[in-house]
């Protein structure tokens, strides 16, 4: 691993003795990532749990660290200090080869008649899971969407409900999730990372007796097609793969899910103008039902939803780790070196995004077109070959779920309500997000 004397020409601090940045981080990650960025620039060097860190958030620099057309950077090993554990042999933490075969058998149960299956599938369930939003005179929608989503997920993915083990599954998910970000990466009684390890192994348990079931069956969920799938040279996971992967996906089609229908719902609180738009286009549909035939008519819900995910990133750091010795924006980089691009950074970059501080979903526009700017000036879903495998499901189920908010409520922020977003590890309101429901006759 290199030392920070390998780097003291690059732009950057090395923080306090030891601990470097690593608190700073945990704090107030955004404040941190701002003042580097305009003390020191796009790219920046910063000191975390105990390594140097090279910061990218410049489009050139990213699209090379994205792209990645030499095989330099490893992803496996960009994300092993924090989530090696917790969500071990992950599709984030496989690379080039053995990346591409499991994501092929992957892809099959993200193929388009798939998706048509599963908008089916959480219809009739979100309409369940918001009509009894209303009842609640301050209603807090993080916890309610966390579990609405959890529930899809649920459905979807494992094709049974959870029932009693509801509670277990998802704070075995919160655990795991938060544990990435430890100080300190050892199972010490009564410590973070004690707790999200006990949330892996439980939930090894929970997909591991599940698997024989799903294989032998004809289910059309997500954890079925897995057990089914194999690739064009006819792979197929075995009963491990098959339990890594769903563990990872299905945090990933709840807590990022979670993190963007919040991001969106708060803006679309503070500007009723916009809500009032989304909610007329939504009224042009027949049904509260989403049709997958009829996704793409919500043009002004998308520029909504990619606006709340500029500002607010479900992954704002994407880890790498440098194989070999090379330059990057004009830095020579040692062999080890980890790199991490920080959407933070590139998606409030003033030459690319006008007032880039505002929520303005005008600017996704054809006429506009600011995230067209630079092919990397927006990558809320990564890029490359280790682009969000789940992309075009996570629009399908925000665009679903929107639809039928927008259609039964108003909403607003409750009166005195302020909010905080913490963006790491994965962005959520801290206070819950309380709204203020009218439910619409």
């Amino acid at each position: 691993m290199p030392s920070m004397d390998q780097f003291t020409e690059v732009a950057g601090e090395s923080g306090p003795p030891l601990i470097g940045h690593t608190l700073q981080f945990v704090r107030d990650t955004t404040g941190l990532i701002a003042r580097m960025h305009q003390q020191h620039g796009a790219n920046f060097r910063i000191r975390m749990f105990g390594q140097p860190i090279f910061v990218v958030g410049e489009p050139d620099s990213v699209r090379t660290v994205l792209l990645d057309r030499d095989k330099n950077f490893s992803s496996q090993w960009g994300w092993d200090h924090a989530i090696g554990e917790l969500f071990s042999r992950g599709l984030m933490l496989r690379d080039f080869e053995q990346h591409r075969t499991h994501r092929q058998i992957m892809q099959m149960a993200f193929r388009a008649d798939a998706l048509r299956t599963y908008t089916g599938m959480m219809n009739p369930l979100i309409e369940r899971g918001i009509e009894v939003w209303g009842s609640d005179k301050e209603f807090r929608f993080y916890p309610a969407i966390k579990q609405l989503t959890l529930d899809l997920a649920a459905d979807v993915f494992m094709g049974v409900p959870l029932g009693p083990e509801a509670d277990k599954v998802n704070q075995a998910f919160v655990d795991s999730v938060q544990a990435s970000i430890a100080v300190i990466k050892k199972e010490l009684p009564g410590s973070s990372y004690r707790r999200g390890m006990n949330g892996r192994r439980h939930l090894e348990q929970f997909f591991g007796n599940r698997v024989e079931e799903k294989r032998a069956g004809n289910g059309k969920d997500m954890f079925s097609e897995f057990c089914r799938a194999t690739s064009d040279d006819g792979e197929r996971f075995s009963d491990r793969d098959i339990v890594d992967h769903m563990i990872f996906l299905l945090m990933a089609a709840h807590d990022t899910t979670t993190s963007s229908l919040s991001s969106l719902v708060y803006h679309l609180a503070l500007d009723q103008e916009w809500q009032d738009r989304l909610r007329e286009e939504a009224m042009t549909l027949d049904s509260d039902h989403l049709r997958y035939d009829e996704k793409d008519r919500l043009s002004l819900m998308d520029r909504a939803f990619k606006e709340s995910l500029r500002l607010h990133p479900p992954v704002p750091f994407i880890a790498r780790r440098a194989l070999r010795p090379l330059q990057l924006g004009g830095v020579d980089l040692p062999a080890g070196t980890s790199v991490t691009v920080c959407s933070l950074v590139t998606h409030n970059l003033e030459e690319h995004w006008s007032d880039p501080q505002r929520f303005d979903p005008g600017r996704f526009s054809p006429e506009r077109a600011e995230d067209r700017s630079h092919s990397h000036a927006y990558f809320p879903f990564g890029g490359g070959a280790h682009t969000c495998i789940g992309m075009h499901f996570a629009y399908l189920q925000v665009k679903a779920v929107m639809l039928q908010i927008l259609r039964r409520y108003r909403f607003r922020l409750a009166p005195g309500h302020r909010v905080t977003m913490i963006p790491v590890p994965i962005p959520r309101p801290k206070e819950g997000l309380a709204l203020q429901l009218e439910e619409i006759s």
